[in-house]
């Protein structure tokens, strides 16, 4: 697919980072954030393109930390390294079914749509955007369903739904978890093929993407949002829709976040920043944080002392985060308070993270201090909030 120039723009940056923040402290956290992408090529595979404890959809995770990096900064450091991984799972097969880019599992496939559109923005290899546009396209075929599918057995590209979705439960822009037969409706598949189709229509400007993006972030404002908190408190849905499974994981509230403030950006519609303005609220001034001593420190999934499936939940919230605080500096939104609440809850991990889970350049998943020693995994786990640090603590 061509792009012209002139269409192409900055999902999260459409002016130099460097511009709004004071470079002295940023060049500092920036040489944290450094030192800890430099401590995880210890354990990188230039075969299997992934970590020794951070594969998947994990793994998805940490290169877009890595792109985020060369975004914020304007630098290109990673693209000869990372840059050239994600390239190269973007146009091989051997390499897609190597980290499980293009497996059963839309969210898993979702997660690399996002680090090969990042790094498209950063080094502009047209077949980065080419291989995220098609998988995308692909899901929505196959996964996504309206309100002309209740009350009917769902047939898409060959695949049969079992069982029946029922005529009075609202599925309208739901997307399935995996090509599983009986696979359930889920947040995280769902906000993330919103989020990835918003970032495609800032990209591109056309409109195939908004449409579709719109009724999954419909579905998961109507069915997964809490409207007391503003937080995706309903984790997935059977799979006829009817029956809810309760879960306010900080994945599925990240990436609700990053949908929001992709589509403020791009559109200028002041109603993403009335919403963004009420979950980001209450996802910084304690809502994930449980432990007295430190209120504000997210402790979901704090408790891993080995490598599990959620050890980068905490991760995506941040990154998202840090994408909205960037488009209030971008589209000059005076909020001095929730500013000030974003860098207050920043610091209290930051400084969290640096006093109970540092070991060297190597970090640890737990962040109070259960684990005596830093790994890879844990190292990702903590990299969007040093590589945020540039930009909310400088």
């Amino acid at each position: 697919m061509h792009i012209p120039q002139a269409a192409v723009r900055s999902i999260a940056a459409v002016a130099p980072l460097t511009a709004l923040i004071d470079r002295d402290t940023a060049a500092s956290y920036s040489s944290v954030a450094t030192a800890a992408i430099t401590a995880m090529t210890k354990t990188y595979s230039t075969s299997s393109l992934q970590w020794a404890g951070v594969g998947g959809w994990e793994a998805a995770n940490a290169y877009n930390d890595i792109m985020d990096m060369d975004l914020r900064t304007g630098q290109k450091a990673y693209e000869s390294t990372y840059g050239a991984s994600l390239l190269s799972i973007a146009t091989s097969t051997a390499s897609q079914q190597k980290v499980q880019s293009t497996d059963n599992y839309n969210d898993d496939q979702l997660w690399w749509c996002l680090a090969m559109i990042r790094a498209y923005q950063n080094y502009k290899h047209p077949e980065l955007l080419t291989q995220a546009e098609n998988q995308w396209k692909a899901i929505g075929a196959k996964a996504q369903v309206f309100k002309k599918d209740q009350g009917t057995t769902v047939t898409k590209m060959g695949l049969t739904r079992t069982p029946a979705i029922p005529a009075n439960c609202d599925v309208d822009g739901a997307v399935y978890w995996s090509s599983d037969a009986n696979s359930g409706l889920n947040a995280i598949s769902t906000g993330l093929f919103a989020q990835v189709g918003a970032w495609l229509y800032a990209i591109t400007g056309d409109t195939q993407y908004l449409g579709p993006s719109l009724s999954a972030l419909g579905w998961l404002q109507r069915m997964m949002l809490d409207p007391a908190t503003g937080i995706l408190h309903i984790d997935s849905y059977t799979m006829d829709g009817c029956t809810e499974h309760f879960g306010s994981l900080t994945y599925n509230t990240g990436v609700y976040i990053g949908t929001l403030s992709s589509l403020w950006l791009s559109t200028g519609d002041q109603k993403y920043y009335t919403a963004l303005n009420f979950t980001a609220t209450t996802s910084v001034t304690g809502f994930f944080g449980n432990e007295p001593a430190a209120p504000l420190v997210v402790d979901q999934q704090n408790d891993l002392t080995a490598p599990g499936d959620g050890v980068m939940w905490r991760d995506v919230l941040f990154r998202n985060i840090v994408d909205f605080y960037t488009v209030m500096q971008i589209k000059k939104q005076d909020n001095p308070v929730l500013m000030g609440r974003i860098k207050t809850w920043w610091k209290s991990n930051y400084n969290q993270i640096q006093t109970k889970a540092k070991f060297g350049d190597l970090y640890a998943a737990n962040w109070f201090g259960k684990i005596t020693s830093g790994s890879d995994w844990g190292t990702a786990s903590v990299l969007s909030v040093l590589v945020g640090g540039m930009i909310v603590l400088a």
